[in-house]
């Protein structure tokens, strides 16, 4: 049976516990089996000879028995709680412990919903068949032995016996509000075991880039340390619920077996009212029962563990204590003939070769999905390349450790994740052993340790989940802090400021300058002006390496892919909080609806344009709706939404700095063909129709030739 194949492994640590769980259900079945032949001696060997001495020695063994039985069951639940709550933690642990060891390419082709439903859905429902594997011991052997002596004894035991249910119910009622009070407990803290796993599945990155593997498996032992005691009892009261009904049971029989048999000795009852007692038939009938019950659960058990055992299976990525580690970089990082493709079918990056020395500032800029980001998913070894080698002073970092790859290696991503956990914590992600002094010192370097001595709880002010309650350029400032007190050799920032607000982007630019003196610095941006004084500009296309030299001599590249995207991303003169945006003529005459206008008409237009902001996730304008307005993207980036016939949206464009959209809204009063939504916090600028129509009066050759265009 595979669910019991996969559960073996995780039963091996608990040999004694197994043996002392069988020894009890050895019990609970031999005076469940014998209690029925008990009548047997009771009538042949008390009833009908007369010997009272006889019955109350007979009698007195039952309760003998109970007393053992009733003492077997309950440690028999508790044995099972223990165990079962275990094995689920060695299997939580152990998937957990496995998703550390994943590359990146696991986290980009599966949902973090899905890995965390390994932990709550699945594992649930493993969990639940693991407390019932007992009962259906106990069901099974008793089924066969039941049968057996039913063949024996069919005509003695067959008649029909009372139970009278108060009796049962007792122990439900006393114990019943405690178990679900502690039900309750367990499942708050499976919540919380699924809020922790949902973190960790997102911070993959940062965890990965400042070695917090360690760390994260560390306090996840001590959470499910927590989870076990809280489990057992919760399972335990659980069980103690039902044992009680099952002690009731007990107790009815034993009543009604020594009542009957005194009874009958007196001659007040019959010898054949008492072998009419039907006990091996409710047996049977309750063991048929358990059995079908338990069907249904191991179908769902075994579809659990089916999945757990799929994750399992996932090819880690690790180092081994033979994998020697990466020494500091001395001279360069090179990249020779990389080569790499997130999917087989595709290619991101093709026969890549570039050299960044050391100390120098290397930018690396082009359109969406050029590769920018790809090259440093490879140089952090998120992911390996197909083909080709990245090397540290001529050593394949493929084959030195990862740990002492990224303790070179500070990062600030554009969305930095921040923990739910203090801002004092947070940066000491980035050096876990650090102490509070280089904490604060690390916070003034990233300029955020006066605001955050503003806070009311200073350092020790929880950020809330992914740092909800801070402003975009506090978490992005306190990434900061956490990537610089590494006190990194090779700094690198993701577009580090991209998704910030004018005035806050100016500001921690002005930051990672001051802070890349000495350091390798590598910086992945599609805005141009800030990779102005790079060292080194590396320009991208398709996966290509197409043009790279320093600012001025790509510049003066003839019909350049970086002259080009220049001119389009310059032209805009912006106010320092970015609330006032003007655009001069000539860069209007780049946009082909507007290139035939003469230098006046150019210059009247531009003080027509209206500066509009909007923040990430919001639309622009829907699909439908009436055009009115001309938008150029001043900062940010936005992505072009069309409806589907399954009433989902489609992305056919990302539009960034310099693009513009809804043209045709300068001339014609039609409806919007796509909807448009920010991607990043974007600045636009707006033309209305009206205001456009008003110039064009002024040439109405030019109107009529743009209405033919």
């Amino acid at each position: 049976m595979f669910f019991m194949q996969r559960v073996m492994r995780f039963l091996v640590p608990y040999k004694g516990l197994s043996a002392l769980l069988i020894l009890a259900l050895i019990i609970e079945l031999a005076f469940e089996t014998l209690l029925p032949l008990s009548f047997k001696f009771i009538i042949d060997n008390a009833i009908i000879p007369g010997d009272y001495t006889k019955l109350v020695l007979i009698l007195s063994g039952l309760l003998t028995g109970a007393i053992l039985v009733t003492i077997a069951g309950i440690s028999r639940d508790f044995l099972s709680a223990r165990m079962g709550t275990a094995i689920i933690r060695d299997m939580n642990v152990t998937m957990y412990e496995h998703l550390q060891k994943l590359s990146m390419d696991f986290y980009a082709r599966t949902k973090s919903a899905n890995i965390v439903a390994r932990f709550n859905s699945d594992l649930s429902v493993v969990e639940n068949f693991l407390m019932l594997i007992p009962y259906g011991i106990l069901s099974v052997l008793g089924l066969v032995l039941n049968v057996v002596f039913l063949f024996v004894l069919q005509w003695k035991l067959a008649l029909l016996a009372t139970i009278a249910l108060p009796l049962c119910l007792l122990g439900p009622k006393l114990l019943g509000t405690r178990a679900s009070d502690k039900t309750l407990l367990l499942k708050e803290t499976q919540a919380q075991i699924a809020e922790v796993v949902q973190e960790n599945t997102s911070a993959q990155p940062v965890l990965k880039a400042f070695n917090l593997e360690r760390s994260s498996i560390r306090s996840f032992h001590a959470l499910m340390t927590r989870y076990t005691k809280i489990s057992a009892n919760a399972h335990f009261f659980t069980f103690l619920v039902d044992r009680s009904t099952n002690i009731g049971i007990i107790i009815l029989n034993l009543i009604v077996i020594c009542s009957g048999s005194i009874l009958a000795f007196q001659g007040y009852l019959s010898i054949g009212s008492l072998l009419a007692f039907n006990a091996i038939l409710l047996s049977i009938s309750n063991l048929l029962g358990g059995i079908t019950w338990l069907a249904p659960q191991l179908i769902h058990a075994t579809a659990g563990m089916q999945r757990v055992e799929a994750l399992l299976e996932e090819a880690p990525i690790h180092d081994t204590e033979l994998t020697p580690a990466l020494m500091p970089l001395r001279n360069e990082i090179r990249f020779t003939n990389v080569t790499f493709g997130y999917t087989p079918d595709h290619q991101n990056l093709k026969q890549i070769n570039l050299v960044i020395p050391k100390g120098s500032y290397a930018a690396f800029v082009g359109s969406s999905g050029s590769g920018k980001s790809t090259i440093i998913n490879l140089l952090m070894r998120f992911y390996e390349p197909s083909a080709g080698a990245i090397s540290f002073d001529d050593v394949n970092i493929h084959t030195m450790s990862l740990s002492s790859l990224r303790s070179q290696i500070g990062i600030v991503f554009q969305d930095s994740f921040l923990f739910n956990t203090s801002i004092l914590e947070n940066i000491r992600m980035g050096k876990p052993d650090a102490s509070d002094q280089e904490i604060e010192d690390a916070a003034r370097a990233a300029e955020i340790h006066d605001i955050i001595l503003s806070f009311p709880e200073g350092y020790d002010t929880c950020v809330g989940e992914r740092g909800s309650k801070l402003s975009g350029g506090q978490r992005q400032r306190i990434a900061i802090a956490r990537a610089i007190i590494r006190n990194p050799s090779i700094l690198i920032l993701d577009e580090a400021t991209s998704a910030l607000d004018p005035a806050t982007e100016t500001a921690i630019n002005r930051t990672l300058q001051m802070l890349a003196h000495s350091r390798t610095v590598i910086s992945i941006t599609h805005r141009l002006a800030s990779a102005e004084h790079a060292d080194c500009i590396f320009v991208l296309h398709q996966g290509q390496l197409i043009e790279q030299g320093t600012h001025q001599e790509l510049l003066a590249l003839p019909d350049g892919t970086y002259r080009d995207s220049w001119d389009k991303q310059n032209g805009f003169q912006m106010s320092d909080n970015g609330f006032h945006v003007e655009i001069k003529p000539e860069k209007l005459r780049r946009i082909p609806i507007l290139s035939t206008l003469d230098d006046e008409l150019l210059d009247e237009i531009s003080h027509y344009f209206v500066t509009e902001s909007y923040a990430k996730d919001r639309i622009v304008l829907e699909e439908g709706d009436l055009g009115d307005k001309f938008y150029i993207i001043v900062r940010g980036k936005v992505e072009v939404l069309k409806n589907t016939d399954s009433q989902e949206q489609k992305r056919l464009a990302l539009l960034s700095d310099g693009d513009f959209f809804g043209e045709i809204a300068l001339l014609q009063n039609v409806r919007r063909t796509a909807s448009i939504r920010s991607v990043t916090p974007v600045i636009l600028l707006s033309l209305r129709r009206e205001l456009f129509q008003r110039v064009l009066k002024k040439a109405p050759h030019l109107q009529e030739m743009l209405q033919r265009d």
